[in-house]
């Protein structure tokens, strides 16, 4: 829950989930409105007189803008930073797979070299 005067969590998540092609020009700019006083009042009221979940909230939000325009800066949108995270994932997956099965795969075949060589 957000402190008094301030945009309520509910709303901003709710905001944020419907795509703004299903929002009128009015939603969209009372959103705008909202979204400024909110973001001012982030900015402008000390955090030793916000609660713990309007300081916690407004962290997430402004990381969240933070994160936004570190992706605009580099020239490239959000999706396409967050696709670039998910492919170096993908492959650190691969290699960790790639690692074990190769270790495995070792220990296998160093377990039968070490069988055949003591029937000899």
């Amino acid at each position: 829950m957000a402190d008094a005067g301030r945009k309520d969590f509910s709303d901003k998540i709710a905001e944020g989930i419907t795509p703004d092609s299903q929002k009128s020009y009015a939603q969209q700019a009372k959103e705008g409105v909202t979204d400024g006083l909110d973001k001012a009042a982030r900015t402008l009221q000390p955090d030793n007189t916000k609660s713990t979940s309007q300081q916690l909230g407004d962290s997430v939000s402004s990381g969240a803008e933070k994160g936004a325009s570190a992706a605009e800066g580099s020239g490239k949108s959000l999706e396409q930073t967050a696709s670039e995270y998910l492919d170096s994932a993908k492959k650190a997956v691969n290699d960790a797979v790639e690692y074990v099965s190769a270790s495995v795969s070792g220990a296998s075949e160093g377990a039968k070299d070490g069988a055949a060589a003591t029937k000899k």
